[in-house]
């Protein structure tokens, strides 16, 4: 085994090593984990992809199964009268700059910035989207919490209001206290990501808040914070409109803010 990197030796072991199992199948992970992301969640915005599974853009080389969370594309398999509740995406394919991701334990997010295709009218605006993944035993998977928002009752989660997509701007905190830490989530070292759903009205309210990825002893200062924050309003086709938005709150010590 002379001449291997390290990375292909231990993956030499494995085949060698049936015996090392769980071990192996967790070190192939932590080398595909954050390169699996980054190219999965560009090639899902060079289709316009990012903010719903439209299963009729998906092209023959990108089977849906690879890139969609299980459970949201049974969902989508079992639900197909239900239309895109998104905005139209670009008529030209934007340029698609991939952040890196940031990855806590079997979730991660990335941020994705977009920018007018050279074709694009030139006064096209740039925005940014930014989108969760979930690892699964087949590998990374963008999460749309379909089945999630489609267990709530219409009116609690503002399901005829058009979810954030890549046609507008990342939304813009204008006021509003941050989150901080309960003593209760302290004392029983909570961390992770947060995962909350929010309407932002066309005047920068929030309304219909809902929690996707709850973590302990978080999620009523998290609705409140958000409930007393202004945000610049998305923009589409020069007028302001109401949209669906996920925040994520990254919970480590120091570093509270939804991103």
């Amino acid at each position: 085994m002379l001449g291997l990197s390290f990375r292909e030796l231990c993956l030499s072991l494995c085949l060698l090593l049936p015996w090392l199992g769980t071990g192996c199948a967790s070190l192939s992970r932590g080398f595909r984990g954050p390169g699996e992301i980054t190219d999965k969640a560009r090639r899902l915005c060079q289709h316009n992809l990012l903010a719903w599974p439209d299963l009729g853009r998906f092209p023959a080389d990108m089977p849906p199964q690879d890139y969609v969370r299980p459970e949201d594309l049974a969902w989508l398999q079992a639900h197909p009268e239900v239309p895109p509740p998104v905005t139209p995406p670009p008529a030209q394919p934007g340029l698609c700059e991939v952040l890196s991701p940031s990855v806590h334990g079997d979730f991660a997010t990335v941020s994705v910035k977009l920018r007018p295709s050279p074709e694009a009218e030139a006064d096209a605006p740039p925005g940014d989207i930014l989108v969760a993944f979930q690892e699964t035993p087949a590998g990374w998977r963008l999460v749309y919490w379909l089945p999630e928002e489609a267990a709530l009752p219409a009116q609690a989660s503002g399901a005829n209001i058009p979810l954030f997509s890549e046609a507008l701007h990342r939304p813009l905190k204008l006021s509003g206290a941050d989150l901080t830490y309960t003593r209760e989530a302290l004392e029983n070292g909570v961390q992770g990501m947060m995962a909350i759903r929010c309407v932002i009205t066309r005047q920068g309210s929030l309304t219909h808040c809902h929690t996707l990825k709850p973590l302990p002893f978080m999620v009523q200062p998290a609705l409140e914070a958000l409930w007393g924050s202004r945000y610049a309003p998305a923009k589409l086709d020069g007028a302001f409109v109401d949209v669906r938005y996920t925040f994520y709150f990254n919970l480590r010590v120091g570093r509270l803010p939804p991103r």
